[in-house]
């Protein structure tokens, strides 16, 4: 995939989501964080990689995932 095309993917979801270009967002910061904390057990790395101030803005982003983990099939 080129650039370009991942370009034209994202400038097309919101029409095809059927919601306005302005309300459409990518959530990646908060799995970025949630992989922090979990491979670390440090939020305050964490909080580093966000380049937040407080503990308690980062705990906002982290998804606290309940229940096992399982590998996907494929």
């Amino acid at each position: 995939m080129t650039p370009s095309m991942l370009r034209k993917w994202f400038d097309n979801a919101p029409k095809f989501a059927g919601i306005p270009k302005a309300d459409f967002q990518m959530r990646v910061r908060t799995k970025a964080a949630t992989d922090k904390e979990e491979s670390t057990r440090n939020i305050r790395a964490a909080r580093d990689q966000l380049g937040h101030t407080t503990v308690g803005m980062t705990e906002k982003y982290i998804r606290m995932r309940k229940g096992m983990k399982v590998m996907p099939t494929k």
